[in-house]
Parts: C-alpha cells; structure tokens; sequence
C-alpha cells in the first residue's frame, strides 16, 4: 500500500488572512496563551504528582481533549451567539501553539533540564567528589549553587514566591528560558525550509494531523455521528472500569493487558519482557497509519526484540548493550536520506540567496535565521565554557536526530516515539573518547543531556505538523511563525517557572543524579574511541540505506526504514499489538472492499482515540484534584 494512502478526512478552509491583526492578537495570540498556561500546569502537576505518562505519545492527550471541549463549546457558540464564536483557523492555530508549548512542559524536555541547575550541589559529598572534579566547570549562570537556598526546593513544603529564591533562581531561569526559545527558532527555521519538499513535492501522508483537522473542520458532523460515539463509549469506558478498579479493587476490571514469561534465558534478554496490551488510542492510530508503515512497525519491533535473545545465544552479550547506539544510527540515517532526498529543494533555496530567487521569500529569512540562530547558540556555550568545535559537533548531531524524528511522524505516524541515551555527546565520546573531548566540555553537555533524554515529547515534529494543520485553514504563514515563536517563549517560561514552584512546594526534585555520577566516571577513567559504539552506529545507518534502497527499487518490498527505527523502544514494548490490530482491521477492511470501507470505518476508530484520551485527561484532573495517585493508562 503506498505512503500516501491516509486520507485527510476534510479540505475545508476558512479565510485567516482576512483576520484585523487587533483580533490575530486577542483571539488566537492571547487566547492561545491562556491555554498554554492552563495545559502547562496541567501536565506539569499530573506527571509530577499523579501519572507519568501524558507526554509519553506522539499526540498529547491533554492537548486533544482540550481542542475536542473547545470545539464542542465553540459550536453551542455558533448557533447562540455566533459572534463570539471563534473561526476554524483560530482554532486550529491556538492548537498548534499549545501542542508545541505542551511539548516543553512533558517530561522528557523541562522536567529533566530543571534537576540540572541544582542536584550537582546539593548532592555532593566528599565521597563523590564532585565538587573537586566538575563545579569549576559549570556556569554559575545557569545553576543554582547556593546550597542554603536549594533547601526549600529539595526539601519542599515552602512557597517560591520568596525574595530569597526568587533572586537565586531569576537568571537561570531567563537564560535557560532564552536558550529554549533559540533553540526552538533553530528547529522553526529548518521545518520552514523543508515544509514545501514534504508537504507539497513528496506529499508525505501525515497521519496524526487526520485528528485535529477532523474536529476543527467538521465539528457538527463529528459530534452527530454514531460511529465515532460508539468508538468513544467503548475506550471511555473501558478507562472509566479500570479506573474504578485501581481505587477499588473489589470491582472487577476487563483483563487486556497480559505480559508473556521471560524470565529463563536467553528470553530474559528482552528489554522490558514481552507484552500483549490492548490500548484502543493505539489501535486507532495504527488504523490512520498507512498500511506498510503499520506493518514495519510492528514486526521490527519483534526483530528488535530477537536481536538481544540471538546476541545472548551467541554468547555476544556486550552487543546487547549497544542496541541504542544502533538505533541512534538508524535515526541518522533517516535524517541524512531525508536531506538527501531534498537537497535540490535546499540548493534551489540557497541559489536564492544570491539571487537565483524562487517563489517564497520567506525561505531565505529562514535560512538567514537558521545561520545566526545557530552562532548565537555557539557562543551561548562558548560563554558557558564549551569549545566552539564540541557545541558546534554536538549541535549538528542533535538537529540531524531531529530532522530524522520529524520525518518519521510525517511519514508514518507513530503512537510514541523514543530513543534513549542517544545524546550527541554519548555518539562524540564514542567516536573520540573522553580525553579527547576534555572534562570542561564533557561538564557543559551534561548539562544539555535533557535535551536528548527520550525524543518523545519533542517539539519540532509538532512545528512542522502545524504548517500542514494550517494549510487546510488558509491560516497565513508569517502569523503562524508569530504564533509558534510566542508559543515557544510563553511555553519555556512558563515551564520551568512552574516546575521550579512547584518543586519548592510538593518536593518532586528527584531527577538528574545520574547525568552527574556517569560524568564523574567519565572525568575520573578517560577513554579513548570505542568501535563498538561506531560498529553499532554504522550498522544502524547501513540497515536504514539498504531498506530505503530496497523501498525505493521494488515496489512490493513491504518494509519501511522508519519502522526500523521507532520499533525498539519501552513504549513500543506495551503499544505493538495494538498497533498490530490496527493494521490487521485496516488490512481485513481493504480486502473486503477497498478505500470505501476504510473510510466509513474512520469514525469508528478516531472514537477509539478521543474516548482513551478523555478519560486519561479526567483521570488525570482527579489525581490533581484529589492530591493523589490515581489510575494511568499506560502501560
């Protein structure tokens, strides 16, 4: 089945162009802010306090059901008070800000950067010796070394909102607050200049815009069909039992979740064991996949679980332990191809910077803001205490990750995505070793370890995801860049001003400790190159060029590189039967009688979505409200 087989289920557009630039301001600007605010702390109070999982999926769950309660009020608005009702592509764009500012707030960016400015000083200790080997090296800027002011917010249970915090943490946090915000206008810049070559030359399918577009666009039908509330009831309340189950055990739960026996070996080789759970957001997801793409993702993620047991089996249990390394290959290779793939789109846009001018002049200030973004972050970290080569190497790696991360979403749509301990420094120091790179460095790019600690929640997919959201609005771009760039500053800032506060508050800081210790032994034994690391990289980026390859020459070659590289991971571990279902329904639907059915099913499994989404958004606000653990829906 080919990649472009997803439908976007509506084209309709609403003029946004014709917006007074006062109302750009009040209803999608400040609106949007608002909802950022509230979706911020939201996140920011569930994963800390109650559950862990909100920001663990590709679309956040929060976010969507925020974007179904408003299109559901902004409807009674439509037929009462037609006035205040907001347009198709307000919405749409206040979506876009909240997503990408919800993705700051998730628990693999902030919650991970906040630990950071502080744990080094408030857990060292003679024994440790942290103190002697690495806090000369770290900027006092961007830390909080005062131990006498980091008891409150280790130790919890005082107000922030002192003289005394407040004045020992105000300059991190607005330098942290400015790095984000650059760092964001980097990863804007680049999905500008490659916009046009996914969007509109290799129409990549986009599956996980098919949801938002869907409830902005056809509000009244999505709510009148009985379809998509029969998919909704079903996972709704399939939460709701297990939910009441977790608080009261003595009512009894429906058992779809099953986790099959590994604990003889070589099958305990397995990261995570081997799981069977059905998640009804996960099996309509896999339903919007197209079909080879659902495919590749479930059986890789079976051939990423063999690997250990084989490698076991033979005897090679070092290899096991550089799995990630071949996957952090795997993601390089889908960055580099996909560079590859537009590099005369890249080189027509460069052409026009001297001279050779194209159709878009908005690409030429993007590549313009990309280069001086880019300095500015050198010299960030050279002010930090970086070498130029080290911040310069170590950025190159990590925006080929995440150009190779944003091309898996718009190509296939996964549920999550994830990789694990694949920092650009971790590839450096397997490349070059420690003592090549040096202590002061190896202390600065502990410090940027958030930045790559899981990939789930990331924001730049959510940017580029915008710019096709928009386009079935007629929502212009110069005010959508506006609105993402506000988004991004309103979203760092507030994050880690609420996570700090809140840390202050409920003692959450628990996070962090071990970046510390792996650079303590990193400064105390040095190494040099290690070519098992760059074996595995090598094999990751040679496996994802051959199945392009093969992709590309045969037609009937089933198997997608990206599959490859999102199948292994913790949250595929829980997600791949369910994905697997989903492409077993969309497969049986097909067979039986072609795109028309797949269509009239659609409903039917977006319920699916919304239902799960729902009720893991409410169970959410309970634990909030209540203080407490509550029920999680994943795993």
């Amino acid at each position: 089945m080919n990649v472009k087989e997803t439908p976007i289920v509506s084209q309709r557009q609403d003029e946004f162009g014709q917006i007074p630039t006062s109302r750009f301001i009040l209803r999608v600007l400040i609106f949007g802010s608002l909802l950022i605010a509230l979706n911020c702390y939201w996140i920011i109070s569930a994963e800390n306090r109650v559950v862990w999982e909100l920001t663990d999926f590709s679309v956040f769950p929060t976010v969507l059901f925020t974007l179904f309660v408003l299109a559901g009020v902004n409807l009674l608005l439509k037929r009462s008070f037609k006035n205040l009702a907001f347009r198709d592509s307000e919405i749409a764009t206040s979506y876009i800000m909240v997503s990408v500012a919800t993705a700051l707030a998730g628990h693999d960016i902030i919650r991970q950067l906040v630990p950071l400015m502080a744990n080094p000083f408030w857990y060292a200790t003679p024994e440790n010796e942290w103190e002697e080997l690495f806090f000369r090296y770290l900027p006092t800027w961007l830390t909080v070394p005062n131990r006498r002011v980091l008891q409150g917010y280790f130790e919890g249970d005082v107000s922030f909102w002192q003289v005394q915090y407040i004045s020992a943490w105000l300059i991190p946090i607005l330098a942290w607050t400015g790095f984000v915000a650059l760092l964001l206008f980097v990863m804007l810049c680049i999905n500008i200049v490659i916009r046009k070559q996914w969007v509109e030359h290799e129409k990549l399918s986009y599956p996980l815009t098919v949801m938002p577009v869907e409830v902005i666009a056809n509000t009244s039908k999505l709510f009148s069909n009985k379809l998509i509330w029969l998919g909704f009831i079903i996972a709704f309340a399939l939460e709701v039992i297990a939910g009441l189950n977790y608080l009261f055990p003595s009512i009894p739960s429906l058992k779809i979740k099953y986790i099959v026996p590994t604990a003889m070996r070589p099958w305990n080789a397995m990261n995570w064991g081997f799981a069977i759970y059905v998640y009804p957001f996960a099996i309509g997801l896999g339903y919007l996949m197209p079909l080879d793409l659902s495919l590749s993702l479930w059986f890789f993620l079976l051939t990423w679980k063999l690997q250990p047991v084989v490698l076991t089996t033979l005897g090679l249990t070092t290899a096991v332990g550089m799995l990630n390394e071949q996957r952090s290959g795997a993601w390089i290779g889908i960055g580099v191809i996909a560079l590859w793939t537009s590099r005369k789109h890249i080189i027509s846009v460069i052409g026009g910077l001297f001279g050779k001018k194209t159709d878009d002049g908005i690409y030429y200030l993007a590549v313009f803001g990309m280069i001086f973004g880019v300095i500015i972050m050198v010299l960030f970290w050279y002010k930090a205490g970086l070498s130029p080569w080290v911040a310069a190497s170590y950025f190159a790696i990590y925006f080929i990750l995440c150009i190779g991360m944003t091309r898996m979403r718009a190509e296939l749509g996964p549920p999550t995505h994830e990789l694990h301990n694949a920092h650009p420094d971790r590839i450096m120091v397997g490349f070059l070793g420690t003592r090549t790179i040096g202590a002061a460095n190896l202390a600065n790019t502990t410090l940027l370890s958030w930045l790559a600690y899981g990939y789930r929640c990331h924001p730049m997919p959510h940017q580029l995801e915008g710019f096709k959201i928009g386009s079935h609005f007629d929502v212009r771009h110069n005010r959508l860049v506006i609105a993402i760039i506000i988004a991004s500053i309103v979203g760092a800032f507030l994050s880690i001003l609420l996570h700090v506060s809140l840390y202050h508050r409920f003692q959450f800081a628990r996070w962090g400790i071990g970046e510390f210790n792996h650079l303590r032994s990193r400064i105390l034994f040095p190494t040099g190159p290690n070519f098992q690391v760059m074996q595995q990289v090598g094999i990751g980026f040679f496996v994802t060029a051959i199945l392009t390859v093969l992709k590309r020459r045969f037609i009937w070659w089933p198997f997608y590189p990206v599959g490859y590289a999102v199948g292994k991971g913790w949250a595929m571990t829980w997600l791949w039967f369910s994905i697997f279902l989903g492409w077993l329904f969309k497969r049986l639907l097909f067979a039986g009688g072609g795109v028309k059915y797949y269509r009239m099913m659609l409903p039917l499994f977006l319920g699916f979505i919304f239902g799960q989404f729902a009720a893991g958004s409410l169970w959410s606000l309970l634990g909030i409200i209540l203080g407490k653990n509550v029920y999680t829906m994943f795993p």
